[in-house]
């Protein structure tokens, strides 16, 4: 048994490759999807909000339809459907950066239609990929190193575009206009896309499912009852939409809040993020020794409250440019130490000890937790540019209102704090557990 459920490192990488890929259309999406809609595309405030939003209803959809037929099917699917999957990924995400010279109604159809799209297929290949893990390994240990990989994988995605996307679309578009940074924007992105594929046809080749479960013939309702009946499940989404609250809101507003409060460019909102992706990628690997140490829930505690101190320190700092980088520093560390934890806790919960909520569910228990961080984004964006629209920010514009700093300060510090004290309040009720 412990043969059959050692990982093997390159396999651990191969897992990674999924995160990897994910997380460059994903950093590029929650870090400049709405620069790019309002400062490049020239999309209305009020239709960004909406299409952030309704894309996200949409996916409320793919992704239990995606787990359902994970689940009737059986786990030995995952990889084949990964394998199909790999290049519409990385199609549908270069055309939501593709900037068609439609009319104004046209741009917003065309922005909001790739956008929905490409939000179905990331459902439909993410979702399984999230399930994959609990079908690899059955042991702890080994969940919380793989898990790890995938973190790896991910800020080395999320690294990728923070280096590379204000230079690269200046230097492909050849200059500073807003033509020019479309056409950089796309070229830019089709590079991504590509690569993205690949890296997926990584993952299918790569990863091997050792406890595939027997299909699932219950009713999918059914099911759903079971699985809100695991409180441990019910606390880890929580857990997860919390966090990704978070995440959409640092990685969302950190080019508006660069440029008002902090009084620079894009170019130094591109530099903090690469900031912030090194430190969150240097974090990871402290995960596991201190997991084993304290206890996944007691150390998600401590860093929590570690970024709760962070958030805090970020308020009092304003527009100090040391104040906000030790802050930043701080909070980037203690999300990377807990970053997989997440998928850890939710691994154990989706396994929490009733054979109806176990990993004969797992496709439709991960469906609705990446549906749940889906949702989580699509209302944070919807709120941050309505913080946008109330502060009366102007696109492109070298000088802002006054009230816009208090607007984008609420966005980028308060949410997300308040969201941190959400966290917490979680992993406290998952310890006091009998």
């Amino acid at each position: 048994m412990e043969n059959r459920q050692a990982l093997s490192v390159k396999e651990k990488m191969a897992y990674g490759c999924g995160d990897a890929a994910s997380n460059m259309m994903w950093g590029m999406t929650s870090s400049y999807l709405m620069y790019y809609y309002t400062d490049i595309y020239g999309l209305p405030l009020v239709a960004v909000s909406w299409i952030l939003l309704v894309a996200r209803v949409v996916d409320a959809f793919c992704d239990p339809a995606i787990g359902y037929v994970v689940d009737r099917i059986g786990g030995l699917i995952i990889p084949r459907l990964i394998r199909l999957l790999a290049i519409p990924f990385g199609l549908t995400g270069f055309l939501c950066f593709l900037a068609l010279p439609l009319s104004p109604t046209g741009k917003v159809a065309w922005a909001g239609a790739t956008y929905i799209v490409f939000g179905a297929i990331y459902s439909c290949i993410n979702t399984p990929y999230g399930a994959l893990a609990v079908l690899m390994s059955r042991s702890a240990t080994g969940r919380v190193g793989l898990n790890a990989f995938r973190m790896m994988g991910c800020q080395a995605g999320s690294l990728l575009v923070a280096l590379l996307t204000i230079p690269a679309i200046t230097w492909l578009g050849g200059g500073e206009s807003a033509a020019q940074h479309r056409y950089g924007m796309a070229v830019y992105v089709l590079a991504l896309s590509v690569l993205g594929s690949l890296l997926w046809l990584c993952v299918a080749r790569g990863c091997t499912v050792r406890h595939a479960p027997a299909p699932v013939r219950q009713n999918p309702m059914v099911t759903l009852r079971h699985l809100c009946a695991n409180r441990h499940w019910v606390l880890s989404n929580l857990l997860a939409f919390f966090y990704f609250v978070g995440q959409a809101a640092l990685f969302g507003f950190i080019l508006y809040y660069a440029r008002v409060i902090l009084g620079g460019t894009e170019q130094l909102g591109a530099n903090i993020i690469t900031f912030i992706t090194v430190l969150l990628f240097a974090g990871v690997p402290a995960c596991l020794p201190l997991a084993r140490r304290m206890g996944a829930a007691h150390s998600g505690i401590i860093c929590l409250i570690a970024q709760g101190a962070a958030y805090l320190m970020m308020a009092v700092a304003g527009a100090s440019m040391t104040g906000f980088f030790l802050s930043i520093a701080l909070l980037a560390l203690a999300q990377g130490v807990m970053s997989p934890l997440y998928y850890t806790l939710l691994a154990e919960a989706v396994d929490d000890g009733d054979p109806r909520t176990s990993t004969g569910a797992a496709g439709l228990a991960y469906s609705i937790n990446t549906w749940v961080t889906k949702l989580a984004m699509g209302l944070t964006g919807f709120v941050l540019a309505q913080c946008l629209s109330q502060g009366h920010y102007i696109e492109g514009g070298a000088a802002q209102p006054p009230e816009l700093c208090a607007w984008i300060t609420a966005g980028f510090v308060w949410l997300p704090l308040g969201a941190v004290c959400m966290q917490a309040l979680c992993l406290l009720a998952w310890r006091s557990r009998a």
